[in-house]
């Protein structure tokens, strides 16, 4: 994302969500909300089922769709299975157009909810929320930050948030954006300020050469979509190497796994180089 610029690719997430409810079959994760979120012009395209199969069909690679939906659903069963065991602090960093703290008010009483992320991007969010009329719940709080400037254990210092209560933490769809370092020094920020037995759930995209010869163009496809949008993938994980690189850093993994596995298990298909994606699931041990 450049400087002083919201993120498009939360403009287009919050589009798949709108259409994926309104248009496919099987629905893996439902977000009333998101038609809402996003922009005009991907609200046009949405409400008409012609122009979304026309531009969201084929211009966003199936691999990047299948992603979106199948780690957001996974987030949020790990999320509701750690509120059970008494969590009760929900940190979003890269929050863009979520529309979690809305949808899930039965959540409300048990959860205190906190969104990271850029100014630029939250700024914009703001306004729409204005714009529709949205108040922000009273157990959400937004957090601007620019984590080239500030940690997360500075942001979150800034708030309500509790170091001596366990926190579940999300990170989809933001690592691949990161320089390598940068990743790492968020991933050591968070455990810094999180207490342990507190989780996270993190995505990350490995690089080109462990993907299938096969599915190598769908790859290159999904680079070139981000990269012609001004977001590059520049940080690339191999899922043999980074849980222990995590792990030394104060994390615990419980779940590794290609969200290709998820699709399957959610919809009954996998979806185009969605093996280039994996998520974690890990927790802070302290």
């Amino acid at each position: 994302m450049q400087a002083n610029q919201r993120s498009r690719t939360a403009e287009w997430i919050a589009a798949i969500r709108a259409g994926h409810l309104r248009h496919d079959r099987s629905v893996v994760f439902e977000d009333p909300f998101a038609i809402h979120l996003t922009s005009r012009g991907w609200r046009w395209v949405v409400n008409n089922r012609f122009l979304y199969w026309l531009i969201v069909r084929k211009m966003v690679p199936g691999s990047a769709r299948g992603t979106f939906l199948a780690r957001a659903r996974y987030t949020e069963e790990k999320l509701e299975s750690a509120v059970l065991r008494g969590i009760d602090q929900y940190v979003i960093l890269g929050a863009g157009l979520d529309s979690f703290a809305w949808r899930r008010r039965d959540l409300a009483r048990k959860l205190s909810i906190f969104e990271l992320d850029h100014p630029a991007s939250q700024l914009a969010k703001r306004h729409r929320l204005e714009e529709l009329g949205y108040p922000v719940p009273e157990n959400l709080e937004l957090i601007a930050v620019d984590l080239g400037r500030e940690t997360v254990a500075e942001a979150l210092a800034r708030s309500r948030y509790r170091r001596d209560g366990r926190a579940f933490f999300s990170l989809l769809g933001t690592v691949q954006y990161v320089p390598r370092e940068g990743v790492m020094n968020t991933l050591r920020s968070m455990a810094s300020t999180a207490a342990p037995g507190s989780e996270l759930v993190l995505s990350y995209i490995v690089p080109r050469d462990l993907v299938e010869r096969a599915r190598q163009r769908g790859f290159d496809r999904l680079l070139r979509f981000a990269a012609r949008r001004g977001e590059p993938f520049i940080s690339f994980f191999d899922p043999a190497a980074f849980p222990p690189e995590v792990c030394a850093l104060g994390y615990e993994l419980l779940e590794n796994r290609p969200l290709s596995e998820l699709a399957r298990r959610y919809s009954g298909e996998g979806t185009d180089d969605v093996q280039a994606s994996y998520i974690a699931h890990l927790r802070i041990t302290g």
